[in-house]
């Protein structure tokens, strides 16, 4: 079980291209949540070490950037971390209820610092991420929407 919904292993180029997916079939809602501007990176850790992979919010637009092998190059202004296992709950708490349930979104998973950080290079970076959350949450969300619908 790949512990993430739909048939996209986690973390995978496949699973994280969804994520861009899932805004591009409900522009209504992005549109919704309003401009966004964001490179962010998302890091999972695991026995193995770390994988990144890159997300732009461009102002209605969501891409996938692909695996990161140079945050250098990418220029994450934020980068979202914490281990596969907090990860995948989330995933599961998505799966479960077509959406995270209160305990496992990206801002509450986040705020404290444990079990995953946000990380910048400057306070607005970090300042970004939290402005965003909603709007990155709705993006996680929508794998569950879209693997539904399948």
């Amino acid at each position: 079980m790949s512990g993430f919904p739909g048939d996209a292993e986690f973390p995978s180029d496949a699973w994280f291209g969804r994520l861009a997916a899932a805004a591009y079939d409900d522009p209504e809602t992005f549109a919704r949540l309003g401009f966004a501007e964001l490179r962010l990176a998302v890091e999972v850790v695991d026995d193995d070490g770390a994988r990144r992979f890159g997300i732009v919010l461009d102002g209605y637009d969501v891409d996938y950037a692909g695996e990161l092998t140079d945050d250098l190059e990418f220029a994450p202004e934020a980068t979202v971390t914490g281990p596969i296992d907090a990860w995948r709950e989330m995933a599961e708490s998505i799966d479960a209820h077509g959406g995270a349930d209160i305990e496992h979104t990206l801002n509450r998973l986040t705020m404290a610092g444990v079990p995953m950080s946000v990380e910048a290079v400057d306070p607005m970076g970090r300042d970004k991420f939290y402005r965003y959350a909603e709007t990155l949450q709705t993006l996680f969300d929508g794998t569950a929407r879209r693997s539904a619908r399948v």
